[in-house]
């Protein structure tokens, strides 16, 4: 800062808040001005503001967790392709590279230096899921990259505010939906430049130079908030596993958690191999659901940004299927990596019982689907569907709840009204969350029926169809979740063409219970029957529930 004072409590209590509050509203901007259901729907993005030194300051409230983890490395790249010499005002740069983002091509991660008296301040990054990046529709059942799409090394998009036009073609002339595609690309600009000129504000309302100072002041309290988290763990290795189904057989993700006073080690040594299919995901996506689960479980006393990521260590092996090697397939990575954070939790609970919830109805349901639209226009999606939260210490699980990411469903007027489908239904479905003491949140349920006259093509993507949510403390499972089409169970991963009148029906999974059943207070089942979360049969089998 440039007269160098120091910062009280208050005064840096209000400014980091005001740095929030500045990527709250480039978020509210980017799902105000993007053209994709992906994004203003779903809420499938995230923004975040950098350092000089490239490291992530601040984080909107509402953004996707996992993007926490990937954007804390990826600004680094983004500086190594272009040094900060080589940018000036106006210039605007973004990736699709899976390796340097988010683990899947249809991330694009958007970079805008900021600029004060002819010097950079800070940097304003966003992620969001474009619709479409050409290739094949997005799905799991992919063999390598290549079928995917087209991906995008650090390039300039814009350059001192003019767009790069031939970059611009490039983009239209392989996606099947330009201009969404288009638009989301203008929207995440649009983001960027208020994140920019709001600190550009913010440093004007203040008399501030340079935001050095301040940035090192907010790293410093948030290191020292997950350093004070940590050691509050019992030092220790902890050691856990879990099954998922895998594309054609079960895979296993092994975890080995050391805590040592105020830094935990994750080593994924003994996870199965990544699979020819493109379930797996890379490095930097795998530590950032491990970091969730971490964070979760560790619980910060300060708003989460890079510094709270770098007291995690993580390592895993090679050429397994949460640290894949390129040209692994990776449409699907979602399918394996969101078991990660609950595993985490899981695993961490025996170091302080009491602490952790049960297992979570995740992954969710998030079918790509295309084909024309009402308006005879050609169209890309994503139908997504959550499970149920596991039962917690003190609670019931919350039913439906995009845990660990926090997703969005389109509202069924909305897709009706733009596709050529019609909901039979979309509800909780009873009985899915495990019985216990405090029972697991139910998973959601939907069918809907195809009233188009052309073929559409629905990439399925869902897991726990072998493998349901696991209880703690005495719980029991979840419900699996489950997918059919026209009543017949089909492959929970495997690209599928729609005709006419067929119905595609999915039941996501549900939450495990917390705690022994026979624990569960009278009340608390007779509230769950009048609210048809379970049935009679299910409260008498799990409860020892008597009709009267």
């Amino acid at each position: 800062m440039s007269d160098k004072r120091e910062l009280d409590a208050v005064t840096l209590t209000m400014w980091w808040n005001k740095l929030i509050t500045i990527v709250d509203e480039a978020q509210a901007t980017l799902l105000r001005t993007a053209f994709s259901r992906i994004v203003t729907d779903a809420w499938d993005f995230s923004c975040a503001l950098f350092d000089t030194k490239g490291e992530m300051i601040a984080q909107g409230r509402h953004g996707f967790p996992e993007f926490t983890g990937c954007m804390s490395f990826a600004l680094h790249d983004f500086l190594a392709a272009y040094p900060p010499e080589t940018l000036q005002p106006g210039d605007s740069l973004i990736t699709t590279d899976p390796w340097i983002g988010a683990s899947q091509i249809n991330d694009v991660f958007f970079v805008t230096p900021i600029f004060r008296n002819g010097r950079i301040v800070a940097y304003a990054m966003n992620v969001s899921h474009s619709p479409d990046v050409g290739g094949r529709l997005l799905s799991a059942d992919s063999k390598e990259i290549f079928e995917e799409g087209f991906r995008l090394p650090v390039i300039k998009l814009y350059q001192a505010a003019q767009p790069n036009e031939d970059l611009f073609r490039i983009i239209r002339m392989n996606v099947r939906v330009p201009d969404i595609v288009i638009g989301d690309l203008e929207a995440q600009l649009a983001a960027n430049t208020i994140t920019a000129r709001r600190v550009e504000e913010f440093m004007d309302a203040n008399k501030l130079d340079c935001l050095d100072e301040l940035f090192e002041e907010i790293w410093k309290r948030s290191d020292l908030a997950m350093a004070e988290a940590i050691s509050a763990i019992p030092d220790g290795t902890y050691r856990g596993e879990v099954e998922t189904d895998g594309f054609n057989q079960a895979l296993k993700l092994c975890c080995a958690i050391t805590v040592d006073g105020d830094r935990i080690k994750v080593d994924c040594t003994g996870t199965s191999d990544q699979d020819q299919f493109g379930i797996n995901t890379t490095w930097r996506w795998s530590f950032a659901e491990i970091a969730f689960g971490c964070i979760c479980f560790a619980r910060p006393g300060s708003p989460v940004n890079g510094a709270t990521l770098k007291r995690i260590e993580y390592t895993v092996p090679d050429g397994t299927v949460i640290n894949a090697t390129y040209p692994s397939a990776l449409g699907g990575r979602a399918l394996v990596s969101m078991y990660l954070p609950s595993l985490i939790i899981r695993t961490l609970g025996q170091a302080m019982p009491g602490r952790a919830n049960a297992e979570t109805g995740a992954p969710p349901h998030l079918t790509a689907y295309m084909g024309t639209a009402n308006s005879g226009r050609r169209f890309v999606d994503i139908m997504f569907a959550n499970g149920g939260l596991g039962g917690r210490p003190s609670l019931d699980g919350v039913s439906a709840l995009g845990f660990p990411a926090n997703i969005s469903g389109v509202p069924v007027e909305v897709t009706e009204n733009e596709k050529p489908l019609l909901f039979r239904y979309k509800q909780l479905a009873a009985d899915s969350g495990g019985a216990g003491e405090f029972r697991g949140g139910l998973g959601q349920a939907l069918a809907v029926e195809s009233t188009s006259d052309e073929a559409m093509t629905f990439a399925v993507r869902m897991d726990r169809t072998e493998h349901p949510t696991i209880g703690i403390e005495g719980g029991q499972s979840g419900a699996p979740a489950a997918v059919s089409i026209n009543g017949e169970a089909v492959h929970s991963k495997k690209t599928k063409v729609l005709q006419k009148g067929d119905v595609f029906a999915i039941q996501c999974a549900g939450g495990a219970g917390y705690g022994n059943a026979s624990d569960r207070v009278s009340e608390a089942v007779t509230a769950d029957l009048a609210d048809g979360y379970i049935t009679d049969q299910a409260a008498a089998r799990d409860y020892g529930w008597k009709k009267t």
